[in-house]
C-alpha cells in the first residue's frame, strides 16, 4: 500500500472496477473540480478517488458525515469493537487518511446531511457526487433530491448500496435504499441517463 492508511471495514473494495471503468470513461482526460461525498465513514471511496481520479491540484471535495457510524455498522465485529475502545475512532481514521493527499482542498462537513444539505449555495457545481449515507429509503431520496439540484449538467452521481436490504426490518422498503433510488429514477428520469445499475445506480446528468 502506497500509504499508510487505517481501515476497519472494506465496503468498497467489490465495486473497483466498475468504478474504474466509469472514471476512466469520464475523467481520463479532464479531473473533475469539485466533488461530493455523503458518507464517507473512514474514507476508502475518498482516498481511491484521491489516487485515482484526482490528478490535479486545489480541486475542492466536500464531505458529509457525523462519524458516529450507522446501526448497521456498529454490529460488524470490527467497528464494535473499535468503539469500545475509542467512540471517535472513525472521524480519526479519516482525518489520518485524507492527510496523505495534500493537493485536495477538503471542505468537511460534520452532522446529518437533510439539515447540511440545505445550507449549500443549491447551484450546479459539482461534477461528481456520491450518496452513501442513510440506509433509508426516505433518506436516500432526499439526499439525490438536494444532490440534483447541486450537479453539473453532464456530471455523475453515484447511489450507494442499490441492492441493500435489512433482514432485520423483514426487508421493508422503507428500510432499503432501493426504493428511494428508484423513486429518484422515476421522476427525474428526462434529467438522467444510467450510467450502470447493479449495486449501486449510477447516472449521468443530461447536458
Amino acid at each position: 500500500m502506497k500509504y499508510q492508511y487505517k481501515f476497519t471495514e472494506d465496503w468498497f473494495s467489490h465495486v473497483i472496477p466498475v468504478w474504474q471503468q466509469i472514471t476512466n470513461h469520464f475523467f481520463l482526460s479532464q479531473c473533475p473540480s469539485k466533488i461530493l461525498e455523503i458518507g464517507c465513514y473512514e474514507g476508502r471511496a475518498t482516498t481511491w478517488l484521491c489516487e485515482n481520479v484526482i490528478k490535479e491540484s486545489n480541486v475542492d471535495y466536500d464531505v458529509i458525515d457525523w462519524f458516529e457510524g450507522s446501526f448497521e455498522e456498529s454490529g460488524t465485529e470490527g467497528t464494535a469493537n473499535n468503539f469500545k475502545q475509542n467512540k471517535n475512532f472513525i472521524q480519526e481514521n479519516f482525518f489520518h487518511n485524507i492527510s496523505f493527499h495534500k493537493n485536495v482542498n477538503f471542505n468537511i462537513h460534520k452532522g446529518n446531511s437533510h439539515k447540511i444539505l440545505p445550507t449549500f449555495d443549491l447551484k450546479e457545481t459539482y461534477d461528481l457526487i456520491y450518496v452513501d449515507a442513510s440506509h433509508r429509503a426516505d433518506d436516500t431520496f432526499v439526499d439525490g433530491y438536494y444532490c440534483n439540484k447541486l450537479l453539473n449538467r453532464g456530471g455523475l452521481i453515484i447511489f450507494d448500496d442499490y441492492g441493500w436490504s435489512d433482514p432485520k426490518k423483514n426487508n421493508h422498503p422503507l428500510y432499503r435504499p432501493g426504493p428511494g433510488i428508484d423513486f429518484f429514477c422515476r421522476i427525474y428520469q428526462s434529467e438522467y441517463t444510467v450510467v450502470a445499475s447493479y449495486y449501486q445506480v449510477v447516472l449521468q446528468k443530461n447536458t
